[in-house]
C-alpha cells in the first residue's frame, strides 16, 4: 500500500510541475532568423531549397557551412510532415548506430530532439513544429555542434 501511495505522489508532483510551466514550448525560428543567426556567427548560408521542389509540403531547406560540417534547417508548410521526417531521420540514425554508441531523445510539447554518438560521429536531430535541424559530424565536432544548437534554441 505504501508502494501504492509513493507511487501515486510522484505522478502528482510531474503532473503539477506540467500544468504550472513545468514544459515549455519551444519558439520556433524562421528562415530569416536562422540565416540571421548564422551568418552574424561568420557561417554562409545557402538555400538548397530548388534541389528538393518534388517533396510535397517542403517550404525551405537551408545549409550554414560550419567548414568541417553544416548544419540543415528544413520548414514544411505544417507540422504533419516535418514530424513524418523527424521519425523517419531518427529510425535512418537508429539503424545506423555502431557497436559504441549513446544516444538521448527527448520528446516534449512542440520539441523533439534525438541525439546519437557513434562510431566516432555525432549525429543530432531536433523539431520543433514544422522545422527542423539536422547536425552530422564527427565526434570531435560534438562541442560546436550542440553550440549551434543552443544558438538556436533547438
Amino acid at each position: 500500500m505504501k508502494r501504492v501511495i509513493g507511487v501515486a505522489f510522484i505522478i502528482i508532483i510531474v503532473l503539477s510541475l506540467a500544468a504550472c510551466g513545468g514544459i515549455e514550448p519551444r519558439a520556433v525560428l524562421s528562415a530569416e532568423e536562422f540565416t540571421s543567426l548564422m551568418t552574424s556567427a561568420g557561417h554562409p548560408v545557402e538555400d538548397v531549397t530548388h534541389f528538393y521542389d518534388d517533396i510535397p509540403g517542403l517550404e525551405i531547406l537551408l545549409l550554414a557551412d560550419l567548414g568541417d560540417f553544416s548544419v540543415e534547417f528544413i520548414v514544411y508548410d505544417t507540422e504533419a510532415p516535418a514530424r513524418a521526417l523527424y521519425n523517419q531521420l531518427r529510425s535512418d540514425l537508429e539503424y545506423g548506430r555502431g557497436r559504441t554508441s549513446s544516444h538521448r531523445e527527448t520528446n516534449v510539447a512542440n520539441f523533439s530532439r534525438f541525439i546519437q554518438t557513434t562510431d566516432g560521429r555525432f549525429e543530432a536531430l531536433t523539431r520543433v513544429e514544422n522545422t527542423l535541424v539536422l547536425i552530422i559530424t564527427s565526434s570531435e565536432n560534438r562541442g560546436q555542434a550542440e553550440a549551434v544548437l543552443d544558438i538556436l534554441g533547438y
